[in-house]
């Protein structure tokens, strides 16, 4: 076989040069590993041995640069060293080598003999055509360089992930840095959400089609839509698209448009930054589910009992005026013991989707209070009874379990206002207060605290 041997040893060099040689071997040698480097280029051997400690260049970085050029990865090699730490075995596997051989251990010789019999029988080399050394040495590592930098500007948003709004907008200008792009779109996804942040203003297109690049269908029941940097059409844009992955899983995809085409390199550069974004998408993610589930309902959706607490408390100590609603579902015993808790459960994730999206009309703040009870806050008093029974007659009206549809639900509502209460639980319980006349005379309505 053709082996183009490495080390800076020249007793070394001119030992395992002649064993080389004696099992019929054709060898080049080479002073360190730079100059492995120029002659792996110019003679294109079978086979590459290299010592681990050299200067300048030394085994593992020979190693690392070889098995990251498409043109040379598929070349078997063994570094040989004089060092038995574990720690250089480590390294060896790391930096990709084939084998790794302990220079002054016991046959060294016939294992390194071993090991070039088992490469040969399993050779599978493609190799290019010779060409100059110094320039591919210099092409790859601008290439290094590059894709280092492009993984240092993506690792730096790290710094900000637990903002996924700001951190996806900082990508947005980098995408735009690097490659001038007239818009973005960049889809994340869990288990049961979707969140599209885009300039693109089609967002029905946007989400059908960026869903349709994953391998894996995907039907999240949560969709939010976040519009970066403008709206703008897409049709007139050339694009490239990457779907966007973390320990081989899915996380998203990430696309960008501009007005003229894009190059292989280009089309490289978006892959290297699509890797180090599913890290970002992974771990935003992963902070996101810990802050829902510190401060909000599974099954409703809306703020739980802790993030309602805080809100108050911020209300309160702000000196802010604000008036709340607490609401209880009429008979939801009956509903539990007719239909059982599945049917129940139903009731409620429904009734908390129906107050999450008037209260985000109506610029308040709903919560589950616990049980079948709701709270809900607003720091706008004028229209708020209207409000509040705007949502009682909604529940009436609404089909609150598809599995039973003629069920009818109805709730009854009690209000109160800050004026001039001395805590926010007193004002709580003064909605309480108005909560139960309402029970008591007849339920489905809604009465407001009177002040004495």
């Amino acid at each position: 076989m053709k082996i183009v041997y490495a080390d800076d040893s020249k007793m070394w060099r001119a030992v395992l040069r002649d064993f080389l040689i004696s099992k019929g071997h054709d060898v080049v040698v080479a002073n360190d590993g730079l100059e492995a480097y120029f002659k792996i280029h110019e003679v294109l051997p079978e086979v590459v041995i290299s010592d681990v400690v050299m200067p300048g260049l030394n085994g593992y970085q020979l190693c690392r640069l070889l098995k990251n050029d498409p043109n040379f990865s598929s070349i078997p090699i063994l570094l040989l060293t004089a060092s038995s730490e574990s720690l250089d075995k480590f390294w060896s596997k790391y930096s990709g080598a084939n084998a790794y051989i302990q220079k002054d251990s016991e046959n060294g010789f016939n294992l390194i003999d071993s090991k070039l019999q088992e490469m040969e029988k399993n050779s599978s080399l493609k190799l290019p055509n010779s060409e100059n050394g110094k320039r591919a040495f210099g092409d790859t590592l601008d290439k290094l360089l590059v894709e280092t930098s492009l993984r240092g500007e993506v690792r730096r948003l790290f710094n900000h992930v637990e903002d996924m709004n700001y951190t996806i907008r900082k990508i947005n200008d980098l995408l735009k840095e690097i490659f001038e792009i007239k818009a973005m779109a960049l889809l994340s996804i869990s288990v049961d959400e979707m969140n599209l942040y885009s300039s693109i203003s089609d967002h029905e297109f946007l989400e059908k089609w960026m869903l349709s690049q994953l391998s894996r269908p995907s039907y999240p029941q949560k969709r939010n839509y976040v519009s970066i940097d403008g709206e703008n059409e897409h049709e007139e844009f050339a694009w490239i698209s990457k779907v966007i992955s973390f320990d081989s899983k899915e996380q998203g995809v990430v696309a960008i448009w501009r007005d003229r085409a894009f190059s292989d390199r280009e089309n490289n550069s978006l892959s290297i930054i699509s890797e180090e974004l599913g890290g970002i998408l992974k771990i935003g993610s992963q902070l996101e589910g810990y802050r829902r589930n510190a401060n909000f309902d599974d099954l409703t959706g809306l703020a739980n009992y802790r993030a309602l607490e805080e809100k108050l408390r911020v209300l309160w100590n702000d000196g802010k005026d604000f008036v709340l609603s607490i609401i209880d579902i009429d008979h939801f015993k009956k509903v539990n013991d007719t239909y059982g808790h599945a049917i129940g459960n139903e009731v409620l994730a429904s009734i908390g989707r129906i107050l999450e999206n008037s209260a985000e009309k109506f610029n308040s703040f709903a919560a589950r209070f616990g049980g079948e009870e709701f709270l809900i806050i607003s720091e706008r008093n004028e229209n708020f009874f209207e409000f509040i029974d705007d949502i009682r007659q909604k529940i009436e009206k609404s089909h609150l379990s598809k599995s039973v549809p003629e069920l009818v639900v109805t709730i009854s509502g009690g209000i109160a206002e800050r004026d001039d209460s001395k805590s926010f639980t007193e004002v709580v319980e003064m909605a309480d207060q108005a909560l139960y006349q309402a029970k008591e005379s007849g339920r489905n309505k809604v009465i407001v605290h009177a002040n004495e």
